[in-house]
């Protein structure tokens, strides 16, 4: 097996993959949650509700640590059009206003940016209204700042755990 590390170590893309596992079911059962425990005060909704945001931010932000080195790791195999084992990832996981208070464009968020925003965001927010009360859709809302533009962003959590399985298939 080659090595694809740099710099004196390799990532773990089992540990990694793992933790898109269970991004994915807590997006997923999510709304299976709801309907086994309808009432607020139930112990399974009162549970969740304790730990569901908690445990989307800490999720998306390892699996976009683990992503973003993995691209930097692989970059160089990815750029080689010879290497077509190795290919670039080019789903789009959602969509990105690069300076909310300054203009309405919106353009297609790509995997490397969703890691990228993922890490740097300052504000994770599940897209339910009020999380309490509705099961998540399928995106989070990313906030934060890059040099004086304030940018947003929808990350579709379908595309990014599929974008996050491609990046590390060459080790799965």
């Amino acid at each position: 097996m080659a090595t694809y590390g740099r710099n004196n170590f390799e990532l773990n893309s089992s540990i990694a993959i793992r933790d898109v596992y269970r991004l994915f079911l807590v997006f997923s059962g999510d709304e299976q949650l709801f309907e086994l425990a309808p009432k607020p005060d139930d112990p399974l909704r009162l549970m969740r509700d304790a730990h569901f945001a908690d445990e989307i931010t800490h999720l998306l932000v390892g699996t976009a640590v683990a992503n973003r080195i993995h691209l930097e790791h692989m970059s160089r195999l990815r750029a080689d059009p010879a290497e077509h084992q190795h290919q670039p990832i080019i789903l789009k996981c959602g969509t990105l206003h690069p300076d909310i208070l300054n203009s309405d464009q919106e353009i297609p968020l790509t995997f490397d940016q969703a890691c990228n925003k993922i890490i740097h965001a300052i504000h994770i927010v599940p897209d339910c209204s009020n999380p309490a009360e509705n099961p998540l859709s399928s995106e989070v809302k990313l906030r934060g700042h890059l040099g004086k533009a304030a940018w947003s962003a929808y990350l579709n959590i379908p595309q990014y755990v599929r974008a996050s399985i491609l990046n590390f298939r060459d080790h799965t």
